[in-house]
């Protein structure tokens, strides 16, 4: 999923000597970008090993990754490396919070819905009593480093947290060796903490849901109010599903089988601080399924939420936790007026 937090990216040149910055695309076209003061090359190759390592956790399309190998294997009992272990950790507690509405057991209801794009028919309603029935925290129990596959079709999807988990990693390791300023955005997922080059906290623009690539046209900024900042956006702003000619979310309801309202056009969380970037991750797929329950969830975790919805006029509404303010900006007007 390539929905994002739009960088707006003008840099001072007097500072730029003192700033690394790269931006590539990892795990299948997904935008990366890495930016930190003071710059140190050898750091940056270990921030970019251990995001280029994420895949080989977490991509549950490859049966040679971590996650992979446990969803082929189906059935018995596996030994979860750290990396997982932590995981599964964050999306056991996501899941109580959301009251299950964050699930990492969704790949047969992910299988399901491609299959019923790519064969153009509409699912019946058997079929999604069957994915069903293999998702759920009762298709698998967990020991710490132990877990146990319960029954046969289970297929573990951390596409909800994972790239939260990748970002705080990479901030994890930019702040243990001391930089003083950064950035991390992976996709919809953004870190960033300390001034930025245009000598202020770091701002952040979020996508107009119908022309998510012009960066003159944003619902909405955020700036770092000093602390720090962990940020998200989720919607289906590209490579939605499509059955029967009806575009549908990519994003999955685990109580009901079906895809997410596409009424509910995106949902944006931050928190104050790093490091609570896999916690974001999560939430804003839980915004787009509970929509406005999903902010009082948010707001109860010590964030803020922006929710956009679909007008039947075809215009757009907002909602937000009453704290969003103390975060947002003026959206600009024309490219160039804001800075990282």
């Amino acid at each position: 999923m390539r929905t994002l937090l739009l960088l707006l990216p003008v840099l001072a040149l007097s500072w730029a000597e003192e700033w690394y910055a790269d931006a590539r695309e990892l795990y299948f076209g997904i935008p990366v970008s890495v930016r930190f003061a003071p710059a140190d090359t050898v750091l940056a190759d270990r921030v970019w090993a251990a995001l280029v390592a994420i895949d080989d956790d977490f991509n549950d399309y490859r049966d040679s990754s971590a996650i992979g190998a446990i969803n082929a294997g189906g059935p018995g009992t596996y030994v979860l490396n750290p990396s997982l272990t932590e995981a599964f950790d964050l999306a056991d507690r996501m899941r109580s919070v959301t009251g299950g509405a964050c699930e990492i057991t969704v790949g047969p209801l992910r299988r399901l819905w491609r299959g019923a794009e790519k064969a153009r028919r509409w699912p019946t309603s058997a079929s999604i009593a069957a994915a069903r029935a293999a998702v759920g925290p009762g298709v698998y129990a967990r020991s710490g480093d132990r877990l146990t596959v319960l029954r046969a079709g289970v297929g573990f999807d951390f596409g909800g947290v994972c790239k939260g988990i990748a970002v705080d990693r990479a901030v994890a390791i930019l702040r243990a060796a001391g930089r003083t300023a950064g950035l991390v955005q992976v996709g919809g997922e953004t870190a960033a903490w300390g001034m930025g080059t245009a000598g202020r906290t770091h701002r952040i623009g979020i996508p107009h849901p119908d022309d998510p690539d012009d960066p003159d046209r944003l619902v909405a900024r955020v700036q770092d109010p000093g602390t720090g900042l962990s940020g998200s956006t989720s919607g289906n702003y590209r490579n939605p599903i499509t059955v029967e000619g009806r575009p549908l979310y990519h994003i999955f309801d685990p109580r009901s089988g079906l895809p997410a309202d596409t009424g509910i056009l995106s949902f944006s969380v931050v928190f104050p601080g790093t490091g609570r970037n896999g916690e974001a991750d999560c939430l804003t797929k839980t915004g787009i399924l509970l929509g406005e329950e999903g902010l009082r969830l948010v707001a109860a975790a010590g964030g803020e939420a922006l929710l956009l919805r679909r007008r039947q006029d075809g215009g757009i509404d907002s909602a937000s936790t009453p704290g969003w303010a103390r975060f947002a900006l003026p959206a600009p007007t024309s490219a160039g007026t804001a800075a990282p």
